[in-house]
């Protein structure tokens, strides 16, 4: 039977980084490796979070993206 078996995970941070013309926002993406991939939901929010605070811009959303082989 397969099975998923973890490689590796990343956060990535959707910012908004100011608007277009008709005011719509702009993001941004900024991504970081090395996250465990068991950690908890909000562990990640909380990490998100604090980064985020240290960035002049606007958290949108966090993803914590989780990257498997099949086998």
């Amino acid at each position: 039977m397969a099975a998923y078996q973890p490689i590796a995970s990343r956060l990535t941070l959707r910012l908004q980084v100011g608007a277009d013309e008709w005011g719509k926002p702009k993001l941004k993406s900024k991504s970081i490796a090395g996250v465990d991939y068991s950690a908890d939901a909000t562990d990640v929010l909380t990490v998100a979070q604090a980064i985020a605070g240290l960035l002049p811009y606007n958290l949108v959303e966090a993803q914590k993206i989780d990257t498997d082989r099949v086998g």
